[in-house]
């Protein structure tokens, strides 16, 4: 949403698809108009003139939540998908068979789907708290979710993954994710700050919501990559392109795995693959749960079964002879 001032002196809130929508906030004071924008996004008033849409509702969650999370890009997707085929619908329209639809139509993988699916759940939740509409309906998934994925690379295919890094802020985003297991959003938002050369660590900081980030002892690899990095540096993001800091990795990231012909990798896939080294290399539960910055339940609960002799001394209780 934003104010736009007509001709004659009137305020508008332009919002929607491209700003094409317009709502008078019937005064020509830039004060009061402020005032009601605010309202507005603040969700007290009501949008549009009566009951708002699908494609109305995803509107305004994304236009409250894209500057305050840090996944936008998959917002934005998700929201493009949903607006596509359910934006003149409302609320009342979404029964199970509509979803269903919606499921068959869209014609991706079950995960996706899910994921659009959430975000639709979250919007009218958002815009409920707003008082944009009085109740939600029920929307249960209309996919099951897809088996975990339990990928992670080899120490050869790091390699690989490495040589295959033509780029030196790829490079060193790679290394980085596979010698402190940290998210990709953690490395991407790092400062020099955060880098104790003298200590040997590098401390990424509390984190967003549920991700949580750690402070992480650096090892030769690491640090050996970083002393050369910031003898270069020219901004104060630890992984920068041309002097700025790279919100994502993707592209290049993608280019390296196709040299190195890996398949099915993606970025979390390197903290996936640390963890494993460190659980199959006999490293405690607790220290890999610290190093990721996760609780020890979450962390034996995805890595236990690589760890070396998991669940041995149970299987023994069970031997059949003397």
């Amino acid at each position: 949403m934003q104010l736009w001032k007509h001709p004659n002196g009137t305020y508008y809130v332009l919002y929607g698809p491209r700003l094409k929508r317009q709502l008078s906030t019937r005064t020509k004071d830039r004060g009061e108009a402020d005032r009601f924008l605010a309202q507005q996004i603040a969700g007290q008033a009501n949008p549009t003139p009566g009951a708002p849409t699908v494609g109305q509702i995803l509107d305004g969650y994304q236009a409250d939540k894209l500057p305050k999370v840090r996944a936008s890009g998959a917002l934005t997707y998700a929201a493009k998908a949903l607006h596509d085929r359910l934006a003149d619908l409302r609320p009342e329209h979404l029964t199970p068979a509509t979803i269903e639809r919606y499921a068959r139509e869209r014609g991706a993988k079950a995960g996706t789907i899910l994921r659009e699916i959430g975000v639709l759940r979250a919007a009218l939740k958002w815009a409920l708290t707003r008082r944009w509409i009085s109740t939600i309906p029920p929307i249960s998934n209309p996919v099951k979710a897809p088996p975990p994925r339990d990928r992670w690379l080899t120490r050869e295919e790091a390699r690989r993954l490495l040589d295959a890094c033509r780029e030196p802020h790829v490079r060193l985003f790679v290394t980085l994710a596979l010698t402190t297991a940290a998210r990709a959003g953690a490395i991407l938002d790092a400062r020099w700050s955060q880098v104790d050369f003298e200590r040997g660590v590098i401390d990424y900081g509390t984190g967003h919501g549920n991700k949580r980030r750690s402070l992480v002892p650096l090892n030769p690899d690491a640090l050996r990559a970083l002393r050369a990095a910031k003898e270069l540096s020219c901004s104060d993001f630890v992984v920068e392109f041309r002097g700025k800091q790279i919100k994502n990795i993707q592209n290049g990231f993608g280019a390296a795995c196709d040299r190195a012909e890996l398949t099915d990798v993606t970025p979390h896939i390197l903290r996936h693959s640390a963890a494993t080294w460190m659980v199959m290399d006999g490293v405690p539960l607790g220290e890999v749960a610290r190093v990721l910055g996760d609780t020890e339940a979450m962390t034996e609960k995805v890595y236990a079964k690589h760890a070396p002799g998991f669940l041995a001394r149970a299987t023994s209780a069970l031997k059949l002879t003397g």
